[in-house]
């Protein structure tokens, strides 16, 4: 069946199952029960055991069918290295925490003039830790398992 999508289409299916893929054990995770508690977030999910139930059976049908597809579709398994993914995502948060700088901030309305004092430098230093953990997961080299 491979040759029903040209490598276009495939890739696009693959990606497609793959982002869903993703969401799934997270997903069973918090119907398990697990809670999240950050700084400045509190995750948890509070539903019914039935609906847990119905959920739970719904993750493992997707998963079935995603392994199904990519089956048929011949869809191939590639390694994602986690150090890559860590310093993408970090050096979007690099960018995003350098756009929180009070000059930047100017674009959301008048700031306040000791905004700048109180804000920049944690900022600024908050900034380099994201850029400098990015540098140090792209300099890491994983080998494929």
């Amino acid at each position: 069946m491979n040759d029903l999508l040209n490598p276009y289409q495939k890739n696009s299916l693959r990606v497609s199952l793959l982002m869903l893929e993703e969401n799934l054990p997270r997903a069973k995770e918090w119907l398990d029960g697990r809670e999240e508690n950050g700084i400045l977030y509190y995750r948890n999910l509070k539903i019914s055991e039935e609906t847990k139930q119905q959920a739970t059976q719904r993750i493992q049908a997707a998963l079935e069918l995603i392994e199904k597809l990519s089956s048929e579709f011949e869809l191939d398994r590639e390694f994602q290295s986690a150090a890559s993914i860590l310093q993408g995502d970090l050096t979007i948060n690099w960018a995003n925490l350098v756009d929180t700088k009070s000059n930047k901030l100017r674009r959301y309305g008048q700031v306040h003039p000791e905004l700048g004092d109180m804000l920049d430098t944690d900022i600024q230093n908050l900034a380099e830790i994201a850029f400098n953990l990015s540098t140090i997961f792209g300099r890491s080299k994983q080998e494929k398992p």
